[in-house]
């Protein structure tokens, strides 16, 4: 939850996962829902304090305490609490599903749901306060104009105005009203047309009269329009502008209506909930980061469902929680930041949050560590699968080096999305991994068969070299530089010169052109990463267009996830 003023909410379902239909699930190879199934939801309420600390039990002057009364059950520390059951079931004499609402006395893990015991029937009064109002992704203000039951009308429909106010109005909208129809031609002539009403009815002559505008202020509203211009355009109505203008006005117009709403109630006696969907819907980026600031400011609770790294950026990450579909299952979990520090949650949002938020509606991640693969993965798994990998769900992110793997790893391993490491394998860079997989539990990297490492000793460019494509790496190297023979030309040049850590290369003994593939590589990983995957993966040997600790990665994922290599 982003927001808790008056309570603590959490929620449990207890049924069989499977397709929704009219809300009953529909197990596998079912082809209709058992009619003694029941859909059950647990909601658990606690008394908090002005900070949202939850509290030992409701003040003696809480409205919640006078709402609820015998509804109020204690937990075995005597600490209060409330929980409502609902239920909805098959009525074989109404031949429909029904809904009941009951204040349980207890509340059991979830394994325990069914020994709840039953306190009492719950009444809408009971539920009203803790109402929640859904906004889904077609909201459309110029829809909410004109539904007589949308948040708008509800707001204006009582304009709070005096009985002298409204009188005098009127009267002013009836001079009105005459002098445009006097004023118009057109307006007298179909006027006098159907003045002839009383030759038909039973009515007296010259009894219409046309109002061109409402003459009741409690008719104002159902023709009011809303003009806006962006800086230096022409004035239009809402109704007018982009998709993106007219789901951000509904936005506007509800928290309007909320604030509203609690500025007449006494203090604390409502806590509003919104249910959200997509509010990045037909948003720009930058819109969608600064359209949170604006959610944060409705009254209440707000439970936002979003596909928006940009948005899922700007919340709390503890807040956050993830719903992932496996199979028939619906699978949803959460991040237990009590068990993190400052620092490590501070990398999350640096490393992760703020460049790489799509990894959280991944199918699966890929997770390495230099340029290099990061320019030629795609190009490799778009080869192997004959799709891009994003079109499979599939996130492929460097990490930005072997010590930086932790704030992706604790991600991706909380909210359960399938993952993948395919790591240089130099001493220091093994150790760095071992350490990260250890602070999520993994002990014996080697009993994972989710983390790849590539030969011993070797990074990815050594790898490649060492993996037998010297001749395709040279002829890359000569098509790229558009030469005849690249690779000798740079021994000749660079021999006897300094490296790095200012280490002397020698092209000149035994093994020198292999050196020299590395070096070249590794001096210019974003320069090669993408035209040497694609030297690779064009080859008309099958059994080498793909490096076999990268084929062994596209085979395991594809059947963790239940891909077909095409």
């Amino acid at each position: 939850m982003i927001e808790c003023e008056n309570y603590f909410l959490t929620q449990r379902y207890a049924e069989e996962s499977a397709e929704v239909r009219r809300g009953i699930y529909l197990a596998p190879r079912e082809y209709k829902v058992p009619k003694e199934r029941v859909v059950t939801i647990d909601i658990l309420i606690r008394p908090v304090d002005a900070q949202g600390d939850i509290i030992d039990g409701f003040p003696a002057d809480s409205f919640w305490l006078a709402l609820w009364g015998n509804g109020i059950s204690q937990d075995e520390q005597d600490n209060d609490f409330v929980a409502i059951r609902t239920q909805t079931k098959w009525d074989e004499v109404r031949r429909e599903y029904v809904t009941e609402r009951r204040f349980l006395q207890d509340w059991h893990d979830p394994s325990k749901w069914e020994e709840s015991h039953i306190a009492g029937s719950v009444w809408f009064s009971h539920i009203e306060p803790l109402a929640l109002y859904l906004i889904d992704a077609k909201r459309d203000i110029q829809e909410e104009m004109y539904n007589k039951n949308s948040f708008w009308n509800r707001l204006v429909s009582d304009l709070g105005l005096t009985d002298d106010k409204v009188e005098e109005f009127e009267n002013r909208l009836g001079e009105l009203n005459q002098e445009i129809t006097n004023s118009s031609e057109v307006l007298q002539h179909v006027q006098t047309h159907l003045n002839e009403l009383y030759q038909t009815i039973s009515c007296e002559q010259d009894s219409v009269f046309i109002n061109p505008i409402p003459r009741h202020l409690r008719n104002l509203s159902k023709g009011a329009d809303i003009n806006f211009a962006t800086r230096g355009a022409q004035t239009f109505p809402l109704a007018r502008h982009g998709m993106g203008t007219r789901s951000l006005a509904v936005l506007l117009t509800f928290r309007a209506y909320m604030t509203w709403r609690k500025r007449d109630v006494q203090d604390g006696t409502v806590h509003p909930m919104l249910g959200l969907e997509e509010p990045e819907a037909h948003l720009h980026p930058q819109a969608q980061r600064a359209l949170f600031e604006q959610i944060k400011q409705i009254p209440g609770q707000r439970i936002v469902s979003t596909h928006s790294p940009y948005i899922a950026s700007q919340a709390d990450i503890s807040t956050f929680r993830h719903f992932r579909k496996s199979q028939a299952d619906t699978i949803v979990t959460q991040l237990d930041t009590s068990l993190l520090t400052a620092e490590d949650l501070r990398k999350i949002e640096r490393m992760v949050m703020n460049t790489r938020g799509d990894l959280l509606y991944a199918r699966a991640v890929i997770l390495f560590e230099g340029d290099t693969e990061e320019q030629a993965f795609p190009e490799f798994a778009q080869k192997y699968w004959e799709l891009p990998p994003n079109a499979l769900g599939i996130s492929l992110i460097g990490v930005g080096g072997y010590g930086n793997y932790l704030p992706f790893l604790t991600l991706v391993s909380k909210f359960e999305i399938p993952w993948y490491i395919f790591s240089d394998a130099e001493d220091l860079a093994i150790k760095r991994v071992e350490s990260a997989l250890q602070k999520i539990g993994i002990s014996d990297y080697s009993q994972h068969s989710n983390i790849f490492f590539m030969s011993t000793g070797d990074n990815f460019e050594s790898y490649l070299v060492k993996e037998g494509y010297g001749d395709v790496i040279q002829t890359m190297f000569d098509t790229y530089n558009e030469t005849t023979d690249y690779l000798r030309d740079y021994m000749d040049k660079k021999d006897g010169q300094k490296f790095k850590k200012d280490v002397i290369r020698d092209y000149k003994s035994e093994g020198g052109d292999i050196r020299a593939m590395i070096d070249i590589l590794s001096g210019d990983k974003t320069k090669y990463g993408l035209p040497l995957a694609q030297a690779i993966t064009n080859l008309t040997d099958e059994n080498r267009r793909f490096p076999g600790k990268i084929r062994q990665l596209f085979e395991q994922i594809s059947d963790d996830i239940g891909l077909q290599k095409r």
